[in-house]
C-alpha cells in the first residue's frame, strides 16, 4: 500500500454531483471504490434520522445489503475493507461518497480518520454545497421523475406542497452550516476539500480535489452530468419567495464561512429570492 493511499469521505451535498463525482473518480485506473457509491454505514448506525437504512431482515438479504448489515454489525471491517482496496500497488484512492454522511459530528469524522490511520490510510473529506433553492427543486423533481410524474401540472402542485413541509421539518443533509462546522472540528483544514456544485464541473476545480487527493490530475468528463433533473416548468414565484426566506440564514452562515467561494456569484437564485 502506498504510504499517501487515500480514502475520500464524501459527506455531501444531496443533489450537488455527488453521482457525478463518484462516476468520474471511480474510472480512474488508479481508484477502486469498491461494490456501491453510497455504503450508509454511519449514519445508520448514529444518526436516527437514517436509520431507514439498517438492514430489516436477517435473512434472505441481497449480498450488497448483507455485507453492508456485516459493516454495521461490525464497523472495523469497513475499514479493513476500504483498506483491502488501497493493497494494489497502483491504486492510490478509495471511498465512500454518503451524501447523509453531512449529519455526522466532528468526534466521528475523528474516529474514522484515526480507524484508517490505524491501516497505514490517510483520510480526505469532500463537501460540495449547491445553491440551496436549486438543489430543493432538483431534489423535487428526482422525486417526481422517479414516480413518472415529471409534469408541469405535477411539478407545480409537488413544489407548492414540498416548500410548505420544509417549513415544519427540514433534514441534516440540508445544514451546510453544521457540516462546515463539524468538518473544521473534526479534520485539518488541508484534508477537507469544500466546494460548489456550480463550479464543480471545471478543470481548476477538479484539479484542486486532485491535489487535495493526492492523485494525479486527469481533466475529467465535464459535459456529462449523471441523475441530472431538468426544469420542466417555471417554478411560482410564491414557491421561490418561500424558500428564498427559508434558506436565508443558511446562506448568511455560508457566506461567513467560506468568504472565498463567493457564493454571491455562484448561487444566483438563493441570492435573488432570500430578501424577496
Amino acid at each position: 500500500m502506498a504510504s499517501d493511499a487515500t480514502f475520500l469521505l464524501g459527506v455531501g451535498a444531496q443533489k450537488a454531483g455527488t453521482s457525478w463525482l463518484h462516476d468520474q473518480l471511480n474510472r480512474r485506473k488508479d481508484a477502486d471504490f469498491g461494490f456501491l457509491k453510497e455504503y450508509h454505514v454511519f449514519d445508520a448506525l448514529e444518526l436516527e434520522h437514517f436509520s431507514s437504512f439498517r438492514p430489516k431482515n436477517p435473512t434472505p438479504l441481497k449480498w450488497r445489503t448483507w455485507r453492508r448489515a456485516r459493516f454495521m454489525e461490525q464497523p472495523e471491517r469497513y475499514f479493513d475493507y476500504f483498506a483491502s482496496r488501497l493493497k494494489p500497488p497502483q491504486i492510490r484512492l478509495t471511498g465512500d461518497i454518503t451524501p447523509s454522511y453531512a449529519g455526522l459530528s466532528a468526534e466521528s469524522y475523528q474516529r474514522i480518520q484515526k480507524a484508517f490511520a490505524q491501516r497505514g490510510v490517510q483520510t480526505r473529506a469532500v463537501f460540495i454545497m449547491r445553491d440551496p433553492v436549486e438543489r430543493f427543486l432538483s431534489q423535487q423533481r428526482m422525486q417526481l421523475r422517479k414516480q413518472g410524474l415529471l409534469s408541469p401540472k405535477h411539478e407545480i402542485e409537488h413544489l407548492n406542497k414540498a416548500s410548505l413541509k420544509l417549513l415544519k421539518r427540514d433534514s441534516p443533509r440540508n445544514d451546510y452550516p453544521a457540516t462546515l462546522d463539524a468538518l473544521k472540528n473534526g479534520f485539518a483544514a488541508s484534508n477537507v476539500f469544500i466546494g460548489l456544485y456550480e463550479t464543480l464541473f471545471t478543470a481548476d476545480n477538479h484539479r484542486a480535489l486532485c491535489r487535495c487527493l493526492n492523485i494525479a490530475e486527469q481533466i475529467p468528463e465535464l459535459s456529462h452530468r449523471v441523475n441530472a433533473s431538468q426544469a420542466t416548468t417555471a417554478v411560482p414565484t410564491e414557491v421561490l419567495r418561500r424558500l428564498g426566506q427559508h434558506f436565508t440564514p443558511l446562506v448568511t452562515a455560508v457566506q461567513e464561512r467560506c468568504p472565498d467561494l463567493g457564493i454571491e456569484q455562484h448561487w444566483a437564485t438563493a441570492m435573488t429570492w432570500r430578501d424577496a
